[in-house]
């Protein structure tokens, strides 16, 4: 009885033992699955990593060679616009060429002395340019981006404009004087000062040169009475043709500033 109750503990120790044995072999099976699951999650992750770094690669590379392209395409545009910009100055030139020859023929026809003039001018180191229109002079191609001490306009006159009325002239008159303020006003230096000789009587006078060059950003500094003897050799002309001199009194020289 003794051995048989011996036996069944003995077996019963046995049985625990084995069963031990084979919950401890079963957790290690899962714990190395949850290890192999974990190692493969983790090659996963790696591989995307991978994926997603080669993909930023190849973002990073067609972001440059967007940018690359693009500024292909700028430094192409400013070599475009720099032909058009010499183009235009050339074609410019040519026009300048023209006109100049234009108005140095009409010279020549109407002025007996503005040949042998214009020649000595030059002889004295002075630039001559024909066909300039002093309404848009700051672009002109010989005298754009120029800045001068002094610009000089004596006895400014728009034309003849017998069939407007009085009132029509004189907005015709004025808008040339604010035409050419506006030009001049770009062209003078820091110090330059703007001269403007015309004269003061009636029609003239309504002109108000003084109040269009305050529009202009222009102040007055000084207004000197103009004597045709203070300038040896020169005469008044009429800007339409005829040799003839017209009557230039009364008349002032005014001298504007930047305000």
């Amino acid at each position: 009885m003794i051995k048989e109750k011996l036996v069944s503990i003995f077996w019963c120790c046995f049985s625990g033992l084995k069963k031990n044995e084979e919950e401890e072999a079963a957790k290690g099976e899962e714990l190395e699955e949850l290890l192999q699951l974990r190692e493969n999650e983790n090659e996963e992750k790696g591989k995307e990593q991978q994926f997603q770094a080669a993909d930023e690669m190849v973002d990073k590379e067609n972001d440059y060679e967007k940018q690359n392209n693009g500024e292909e395409q700028q430094a192409d545009e400013m070599v475009n616009k720099s032909k058009e910009l010499e183009e235009d100055e050339e074609k410019g030139e040519k026009m300048v060429n023209k006109l100049g020859g234009v108005v140095l023929a009409f010279l020549a026809e109407n002025y007996d002395n503005a040949i042998s003039n214009t020649a000595m001018m030059r002889r004295k180191g002075c630039k001559v340019i024909h066909g300039v229109d002093a309404t848009d002079m700051a672009n002109h191609p010989s005298l754009k981006g120029l800045k001068f001490d002094r610009i000089v306009f004596n006895f400014p006159y728009a034309g003849f404009f017998k069939t407007k009325s009085r009132t029509s002239q004189l907005l015709i008159h004025q808008d040339l004087m604010r035409q050419f303020l506006e030009n001049a006003v770009r062209m003078i230096g820091e110090d330059g000062e703007i001269h403007i000789t015309h004269k003061t009587n009636g029609f003239h006078g309504e002109w108000d040169i003084p109040g269009l060059a305050y529009q202009q950003g222009l102040q007055l500094v000084k207004a000197e009475d103009f004597e045709l003897s203070d300038y040896p050799g020169y005469n008044t002309k009429r800007g339409f043709g005829g040799d003839d001199n017209f009557n230039c009194y009364p008349s002032k020289t005014y001298m504007f500033r930047l305000i």
